[in-house]
């Protein structure tokens, strides 16, 4: 489970201090799927750099199944991520120098897979995808749904437990967005926690529960959704 205690998270600007975030408690149970909706600026990709172990808080605490994520060392942090965490971002982050097979095998390489194993479990992803015969093509060949599904194979392919994802279908047609989106379903099914943070109402509309965010201040759903998403 996820846990913020009194979050605050603040910045300088002009001599002015803005709070970016602030929370005084909020909950995210094991398994959830849950939609941060806001309009741009409200702070949601600060509170999604929170939740990953990305960005400290200025005061307050968050917890992950017990442990004090910023009490932990960067070290520590960083294996946190990395074991338990897969993000999904909006301008993919691929290696425009490596293959599709290749991208999707770094994560397995860091976490120390033998390189058979590593090539087995890519293609195998990629393949769930529909990207079999994009293998071996590099970023700038393949058309942005299919890069977005790229990054996506990577995120699961170390079967994290906890999925983060940063308006994943901001740049999708609604073909590759369905793609995205059920896969997102299906990681929902299978136990995971999903948290996706999204100007989106379709994409917002699949979570079992959606948060609003505005000035930084969290808030549970309410009807005004369809005015601040």
């Amino acid at each position: 489970m996820i846990r913020l205690e009194g979050v605050k998270r603040t910045y300088t600007r002009h001599g002015n201090t803005i709070t970016a975030v602030q929370c005084d408690e909020l909950r995210i149970a094991a398994g959830e799927y849950v939609a941060v909706v806001g309009p741009s600026g409200s702070g949601k990709s600060t509170l999604l750099s929170l939740l990953g172990g990305m960005l400290s808080p200025t005061s307050g605490r968050i917890w992950l199944d017990g442990i004090s994520v910023y009490e932990q060392s960067v070290v520590a942090r960083s294996i946190i991520r990395r074991e338990r965490m897969g993000f999904v971002f909006q301008t993919f982050n691929l290696i425009p120098y490596l293959t599709a097979l290749e991208n999707v095998q770094v994560p397995l390489s860091l976490n120390g897979v033998s390189s058979a194993n590593q090539a087995e479990r890519a293609t195998a992803m990629l393949q769930r995808f529909g990207l079999g015969d994009r293998l071996n093509h590099k970023p700038s060949e393949m058309s942005v749904g299919q890069q977005q599904r790229v990054a996506l194979a990577r995120t699961l392919v170390n079967d994290p437990q906890i999925i983060l994802a940063d308006e994943p279908t901001g740049n999708l047609d609604p073909a590759s967005r369905e793609v995205v989106l059920r896969a997102f379903d299906t990681c929902h099914e299978e136990g995971r926690t999903i948290i996706t943070v999204t100007h989106d109402l379709i994409a917002a509309a699949r979570a079992r529960r959606r948060l609003v965010l505005n000035d930084g201040q969290i808030s549970e759903e309410s009807a005004s959704l369809a005015k601040v998403a």
